[in-house]
């Protein structure tokens, strides 16, 4: 369908135009001009409120989608309700603005395209001035100090919107106190009338204008007048360093005037002085002081000499005369700066060796510094110091480390200002340092850097009234004259006497004559020494000292060793048995050989060490061969020779007996002679030794059995060697195997039961049955019992040990016979037969479990089965099905009896079981 475009026009309370265009999701533009927004009441509650809806003005309803507005504007529309506070939009429209108000109309079913658009006209509104007042009629007041916002004069509350930000505004006057309107700030300077009116103001006039285009083109604007007071001035007052020589000089004696423009500069007369500290100012309008009088209290005659920096302020104040302007004060300041008291080096110069090992010096120590009363002028902050090389020997090789000042305050102290170097190694000669001090450091500032040697234009350069002070230090290095080097030494007592220096080493440099030995007692001793005479190896620690020009010591040790010639000891020799292999061969020498030989011996054998351990517990070590083995002790340091001996081994074998034996025996064997348990190549030379005290054991070696239990016994048996083998020995175990004997007392059953041999009951898990008492062969079926039996039963293990035997006597009863407690053996048959295949009485029973089992009871049993009219319809034996409702003789045969009463006899055929008769009641 193609779109239909329609122009509508409705009439409100108020004049606006819109425009619809229909269509298909069309986007049709509303235009609404809104050119008199201060008076739009849209709940008719409390006078205007300056809202709109939107759904009214553009004659759509929330049916037709949800209105939105660019998110700038959110805070003005309501999108739930439609609702719009045009009070909240802060410009008016323009033709730079006229596309800011701008609304779509989305639904569902146009999706990303607007179902309607409508754009906002907002007409120019130029708020409305706070009430004038006073004589001068005007709407507010403000202070020159700062600009005054323009704004501030305009009334607004709940039903009086704030003014468009859009508009522009206008100085409606001449004046040359005015300067400029900056956005909505006025700026002015009110000149300075001194004495009466004590308010300096003046009005100006400004008109604030904001415009509009189409429909509310007509522009609107607003004046106000604006009483602009002048801010009250105390000037600009002086911070003035003095420096305490300046004060000792006489430069300050004299009053001065603070209100002298060197001071003061600029200020109103109308202000006053405020109260201060020194005292120096008598009352309000006194501007007289002394700054030696201050000094003077200050130091409080020589109680106060440290006092750093003090300032003292001397306040002018100025007080506002109307409540728009602000009291304002002005600060004379005198700073108080402490001189720096000189400080300088003692003389004479230090001398120091640059053979002092740690040779750590700090400069700082040897200056002097001012001592006043009881004031110590010492300046040691690393913040406002610095050192500085100044000369060395021609040559040298720097300033001795002298470290560079840190360029921030370093936490923990960086210790700076101790000038520490190092002399160790340095060159000969003289060196000059200079320490230099900022006297800045009398009034410190946290994290400032003042280099004294800074110059204006310095990173670190700060500006004092007070001088840098510095002085020299000069330091004179000396070097010791050489004595050689630490030496270890060994030397062999064949010399008999040595030239000591010519033992020491160098490094390339001649050792001096002058030097004085002396040994570790201090004692003075001769360079040609002579060796004392000793048995042992001697060491001695000499020490040579030189001094030399200016004091400097030097030393060298020399650590001396005498050393015999080697003794390797005398010969020796040992036997020892295969079976112990274990010796020390350095224990075997004779005589005080030396600890630092090693030994060689047969297979190659080479020692490790002196001692020359075999020891068959450690697995570790050769073991040891019968032979010759050498003892060789080395040419000890500075001779020439080694020394030899010999230990000779000789190996004898112990007689070889076996291994332990254990073995395990029935208490029913009886005995056993234990050289039976021997291996065949075992001596038979030995004896056993009744270890655990059985009592049991005989001198020819049987165990008798008898007295034992169910244990394990041990034995020793001991074969004496030739020495030094000791003896030979071995262990026998003996296990005795004691089973108990089971406990089953004579058996009585029924013959009706048919008890087979497991059928008894046994107290113990494992068992033989035997036929008769010296039976070898246990019983292994399981015959049925009889009556008068004997069997024999025995506790067997799994090793086949059996226990004593048993006698059981058995006993069947017969049927009609009571046993031994009374009760009657006898046989019940079933009283009914139904052969229908349940399971229950189907069948004249002949085994009933627990019952009776007349197959087994009974083999060679007959029965016959009569009707009431007294013919045999059935007859059975062990051969035989049972009855089951059927005839099995030749006139019937097969056919199913019918229901009723049968007869039968049955006849055991043993022994003396008589037969049975009765009857049943066959049911169908």
């Amino acid at each position: 369908m193609k779109p239909i475009d329609k122009l509508l026009l409705f009439t409100f309370p108020f004049f606006f135009i819109f425009q619809i265009t229909f269509g298909q999701c069309d986007l049709g533009l509303i235009t609404i001009e809104e050119c008199d927004m201060e008076n739009v009441d849209f709940d008719g509650i409390n006078g205007p409120d300056g809202i709109i809806n939107l759904y009214t003005e553009t004659g759509t309803t929330p049916m037709d989608g949800v209105w939105s507005i660019d998110p700038e504007f959110n805070a003005a529309f309501d999108a739930t309700t439609g609702n719009l506070s045009m009070w909240e939009l802060k410009k008016a429209t323009t033709l730079i603005t006229q596309n800011d108000y701008f609304f779509e109309l989305r639904n569902a079913t146009c999706g990303d395209v607007p179902f309607r658009t409508a754009r906002l006209i907002l007409g120019p509104y130029s708020g409305i001035a706070l009430p004038p007042s006073g004589p001068l009629n005007i709407n507010a007041q403000g202070c020159d100090s700062e600009g005054f916002n323009l704004f501030s004069a305009f009334a607004l509350d709940d039903i009086t919107p704030s003014p468009h930000s859009n508009g522009e505004w206008t100085y409606n006057g001449t004046s040359s106190s005015f300067l400029q309107i900056v956005d909505s700030k006025l700026f002015v300077d009110i000149p300075y009338q001194p004495g009466i009116p004590l308010v300096d103001q003046e009005v100006f006039e400004v008109t604030y204008t904001v415009g509009g285009i189409l429909g509310c083109s007509t522009s609107q604007s607003t004046t106000v007048r604006i009483a602009m007071v002048r801010q009250v001035d105390p000037g600009i007052g002086e911070s003035i360093a003095i420096c305490e020589d300046d004060m000792l000089a006489g430069v300050y004696d004299a009053d001065i005037n603070l209100r002298d423009d060197e001071y003061l500069d600029g200020e109103d007369i109308e202000g006053i002085w405020l109260s201060e500290p020194t005292g120096e100012i008598d009352d309000e309008l006194d501007s007289v002081i002394n700054l030696r009088t201050i000094y003077d209290n200050l130091i409080d005659g020589g109680n106060n000499l440290r006092y750093g920096c003090m300032r003292y302020d001397f306040i002018y104040a100025t007080e506002q005369r109307s409540a728009v302007c602000i009291d304002r004060e002005a600060a004379v300041s005198f700073i108080f700066h402490e001189q720096l008291r000189p400080f300088s080096q003692s003389d004479p110069p230090p001398a120091i060796c640059n053979n002092v090992l740690s040779g750590d010096l700090n400069l700082f120590d040897l200056l002097e510094f001012t001592t006043e009363g009881s004031f110590d002028f010492i300046y040691a902050n690393d913040n406002y110091v610095n050192w500085r090389f100044i000369s060395g020997p021609s040559g040298s090789s720097g300033n001795l480390g002298l470290p560079e000042k840190p360029e921030v305050s370093v936490l923990p102290p960086y210790e700076f200002y101790l000038g520490k170097i190092n002399t160790f190694g340095a060159e000969p000669g003289i060196y000059i340092y200079e320490y230099a001090v900022s006297p800045k450091i009398n009034c410190k500032v946290n994290n400032e850097v003042c280099d004294p040697y800074a110059t204006i234009g310095d990173v670190f350069y700060c500006e004092h009234p007070c001088d840098v002070i510095t002085a020299r230090v000069e330091i004179q290095i000396f070097a010791p004259d050489y004595p050689g080097e630490d030496t270890n030494t060994n030397i062999c007592e064949t010399l008999g006497q040595v030239d000591l220096r010519s033992l020491l080493r160098t490094n390339g440099t001649s050792i001096v004559t002058t030097g004085v030995w002396t040994n570790s007692a201090g004692d003075v001793i001769n360079n040609t020494f002579v060796f004392p005479t000793s048995d042992v190896a001697q060491t001695f620690n000499f020490t040579y000292t030189t001094v030399s020009t200016g004091g400097c010591t030097e030393t060298a040790d020399l650590a001396l060793t005498i050393n015999k010639l080697p003794n390797a000891g005398e010969d020796g020799s040992t036997t020892v048995c295969s079976d112990s292999l274990t010796v020390t061969l350095f224990d075997l020498l004779g005589g005080t050989p030396d600890t630092t030989g090693t030994w060689t011996g047969p297979f190659g054998y080479v020692s490790t060490d002196h001692l020359g351990v075999f020891d068959t517990s450690d697995d570790m070590l050769p073991i040891l061969g019968a032979g010759i083995y050498t003892y060789t002790a080395p040419a000890n340091a500075g001779c020439s020779s080694s020394d030899s001996a010999s230990v000779e081994i000789t190996i004898v074998d112990p007689i070889e007996i076996g291994d332990d034996v254990n073995e395990s025996f029935c208490k029913i064997d009886g005995r056993v002679n234990l050289f039976s348990l021997l291996d065949r190549d075992t001596a038979r030379t030995g004896v056993f030794e009744d270890t655990d005290s059985t009592g049991a054991l005989s001198a020819d070696g049987v165990l008798e059995f008898a007295t034992l239990t169910n244990a394990i016994y041990n034995f020793r048996y001991v074969v004496r060697n030739a020495a030094p083998c000791d003896e030979s020995s071995l262990n026998v175990s003996v296990q005795i195997i004691d089973l108990p004997i089971p406990n089953v007392p004579a058996q009585e059953f029924c013959i009706l039961d048919a008890v087979r041999l497991e059928d008894i009951e046994v107290d113990v898990l494992n068992y033989n049955w035997y036929a008769t008492q010296e039976s070898e062969t246990p019983i292994i079926d399981n015959p049925i019992l009889l009556d008068n039996q004997v069997y024999y039963i025995a506790t067997v293990d799994v090793d086949n040990c059996e226990s004593e035997r048993l006698e059981v006597m058995i006993t069947i009863l017969n049927t009609g016979e009571r046993s031994s407690t009374g009760e009657l053996c006898t046989l019940d048959f079933q009283d009914g037969v139904s052969p229908n295949g349940d399971g229950q009485n189907d069948t004249f029973d002949l085994l009933i479990e627990e019952v009776y089992n007349i197959p087994e009871a009974f083999p060679d049993f007959d029965i016959k089965i009569f009707n009431r009219y007294g013919s045999l319809v059935y007859e059975g034996n062990n051969n035989t099905e049972e009855f089951r409702g059927e005839s099995n003789v030749s006139v019937r045969l097969g056919d199913d009896l019918p229901s009723g009463t049968y007869f039968y006899i049955f006849s055991p055929n043993f022994e003396n079981n008589i037969p049975i008769q009765g009857s049943f009641y066959l049911s169908r």
